[in-house]
């Protein structure tokens, strides 16, 4: 059985940046990249010297998303190592989104996250770590992020629990936390019908440096990555302060009311 790493949302920003750090592991046999893109898949395929496959899945589609676990049964693989990254989000007003766009969200963020997770734990054997992709937003509500923030408090909260639950099976779950990180993310949260109202971002960390950071984590067993100074403080503010006040600061920031 092939030892590989599997990665949702591989095409771009912090999925791409996942496949390239696992494809570089000596433990990794071969990358397993999954997107909807195909032809963004493809191009990180050539970029990579270890074997690559690609599979174009839409991870909020489950009939899509168990048609790809019939090629994994077939296969049986050893997965060691999972990011489960796919997700989107939009920074708006929350009658700014259709309750379609809102579904989706929750569709993809939220059960494409758990049956990712659910589907691949049986394959992953002792020794393996699975990365879910969370936000620094799951830490409180943020007004204008607060569909997005909430699908990551989903994540981070399961992803957590998760961790207990699998431990005696010898498999790591980490929460990756990021803050804002300068990706192709931001060219989407925008495209809405209202005017851009987050638009204010103290920092951008490097994907390279969150991903390496959430390896390091998960590494050691950790169930949460938190990468960067400045997340790590709004980490621990947002616990110690009242959330009507962490809400108030955040809106002060992006000159919001």
């Amino acid at each position: 059985m092939a030892k590989i790493a599997l990665v949702t949302g591989a095409s771009s920003g912090i999925g791409r940046e996942f496949a390239l750090q696992f494809a570089a592991r000596p433990e990794v046999e071969e990358l397993w990249a999954v997107a909807r893109n195909k032809e963004k898949l493809e191009a990180l395929a050539a970029e990579i010297d270890k074997p690559v496959r690609v599979f174009s899945v839409d991870v909020s589609d489950n009939a899509q998303v168990a048609a790809f676990f019939e090629t994994v049964a077939e296969e049986k693989p050893e997965i060691v190592w999972f990011a489960n990254n796919a997700g989107w989000g939009k920074f708006c007003r929350c009658d700014e989104l259709t309750p379609e766009e809102s579904l989706s969200m929750i569709a993809t963020n939220c059960s494409g996250v758990v049956n990712m997770a659910i589907r691949t734990l049986p394959y992953m054997p002792k020794g393996s770590h699975m990365i879910n992709t969370g936000s620094a937003s799951a830490f409180q509500p943020l007004p204008y992020v607060g569909l997005y923030g909430a699908t990551k408090a989903f994540v981070r909260s399961y992803s957590r629990a998760m961790a207990k639950e699998v431990k005696r099976q010898g498999v790591t779950v980490t929460c990756m936390c990021p803050y804002w990180v300068g990706t192709n993310f931001f060219d989407n949260v925008h495209e809405h019908p209202g005017n851009a109202v987050v638009t204010k971002y103290e920092v951008m960390y490097r994907a390279e440096d969150v991903v390496k950071t959430a390896i390091r984590d998960a590494g050691r067993g950790k169930d949460m990555s938190v990468h960067g100074a400045l997340n790590k403080f709004q980490h621990v503010a947002a616990k110690l302060l009242p959330q009507r006040l962490v809400m108030w600061i955040f809106l002060k920031k992006q000159g919001l009311k």
